[in-house]
């Protein structure tokens, strides 16, 4: 859980992608004075482990962050990223790992406070808890908190040639948290329209930004 100095649960920020839409490395993107990639490495728990996905890329100002290896070349999805932070988890005796998008304006510690409120249900010793809008209960598999126990199933799909994360998702034990409609707004982004629309709103959530 979020709670004690022994129980923070790794971070892992995935900043690998190409951002083709954005035109622009999502990680570096501006906000306040900083790139996003050092605000969400800043605003993140000291004594919580922070490992970043960046699919063979390197960002200044990402601090005590440690750079993790994808499971496959070529930027192949999230999944590829994900699993290597589960195996080395695992290895390091921890129950789970939090999973986090660079493209998004939230704090990391707000996020994992309000995943944490699924934990202690089976999904979380077992499976994978995510995000979930408000009105359309559309879900966000890459705001989440996944289980290691799942590291072994996910090994086996993508050497089955599976890569899409809802098809994944389907053949897993899943929970949903609400997260606040307010929320919706700022919690990620593709194109430069979307960016700054998520600016505009941020400016009325100081609390969770």
């Amino acid at each position: 859980m979020a709670g004690t100095a022994t129980q923070y649960e790794p971070l892992l920020i995935l900043c690998g992608g190409l951002s083709r839409r954005m035109g622009t490395p999502k990680a570096l993107l501006p906000f306040r004075g900083h790139t996003l990639i050092h605000k969400l490495v800043s605003q993140t728990h000291p004594q919580r482990p922070i490992w970043l996905a960046a699919a063979g890329q390197s960002y200044a100002d990402t601090g005590r962050a440690h750079y993790l290896h994808d499971a496959l070349p070529e930027r192949q999805g999230p999944l590829a990223a994900i699993l290597p932070a589960l195996q080395e988890t695992y290895c390091q005796g921890r129950a789970g790992i939090y999973v986090l998008a660079c493209d998004t304006l939230l704090q990391p510690e707000a996020i994992i406070k309000l995943l944490a409120q699924g934990a202690g249900r089976p999904a979380w010793q077992q499976g994978i808890t995510l995000l979930a809008d408000a009105d359309s209960g559309r879900i966000h598999p890459l705001m989440s908190h996944w289980s290691a126990a799942v590291r072994q199933d996910l090994q086996a799909y993508l050497a089955q040639g599976g890569r899409k994360v809802s098809a994944w998702l389907d053949t897993q034990t899943c929970q949903t948290i609400t997260m606040p409609q307010t929320w919706q707004a700022v919690s990620n982004f593709n194109t430069p329209v979307d960016f700054e629309h998520a600016l505009a709103a941020a400016q009325a959530l100081p609390e969770a930004t």
